[in-house]
């Protein structure tokens, strides 16, 4: 597809090679067309309807409106300017090389790379998307590190645990909780309930 950037770069001097015909021929499709793709055609090309009635009378098409017709319309753009005598089917390429051959090599170049770029864009805030995907669907590292409650140990023997090591023990699950880990918090509010509550 060739862009409305381009296309409203395009010069405005007639390029029908038979008056008569581009006269007619833009006329039958412009009266068959809906509302709709003949809005698209005026905003593709930066003109008003005004201007595809002037080719009606003059017969005279720009490469700007012959290629935006054309692409909207879905007829080939030398069918237009009076060159093909079949109507056709508009292709990139068929539009492509008549810009080639009219010296606009240069924007066509222009368009090019910025389609590539616009892919590669696309392509990098898909790719940051996905990630961020993945990212979120896996599990938290606290989660992953936890055992499952079935396979949880026993509780050790109160008699080799001594009063300096449960001080440790409850200062570490502060920390753990001071660092946002939801099992810490609630772990260590039980154990406050349970030495605060009532006996």
């Amino acid at each position: 597809m060739i862009n409305a950037t381009l296309i409203q770069q395009l010069k405005q001097s007639n390029i029908s090679k038979d008056g008569p015909k581009t006269s007619a021929r833009v006329q039958e499709i412009w009266k068959a067309a809906s509302a709709a793709d003949k809005q698209t055609v005026c905003d593709l090309a930066g003109s008003a309807k005004a201007t595809v009635y002037r080719v009606f009378k003059t017969g005279g098409v720009s490469a700007k409106l012959a290629i935006a017709i054309a692409q909207v319309m879905q007829v080939d753009p030398l069918y237009l300017t009076g060159e093909a005598e079949e109507r056709g089917s508009y292709s990139v390429a068929a539009a492509t090389a008549l810009l080639s051959r009219l010296g606009y090599d240069k924007l066509l170049i222009e368009q090019d790379k910025a389609q590539r770029r616009a892919q590669r864009e696309a392509a990098r805030q898909q790719k940051e998307a996905a990630a961020e995907a993945a990212q979120e669907a896996a599990p938290a590292p606290e989660a992953a590190n936890e055992k499952p409650a079935a396979a949880a140990k026993e509780a050790p023997s109160s008699e080799i645990v001594t009063s300096e090591d449960l001080f440790v023990l409850f200062k570490s699950l502060e920390i753990r909780a001071k660092a946002g880990i939801p099992q810490a918090k609630e772990l260590l509010r039980q154990i406050k309930l349970l030495l605060l509550g009532d006996m």
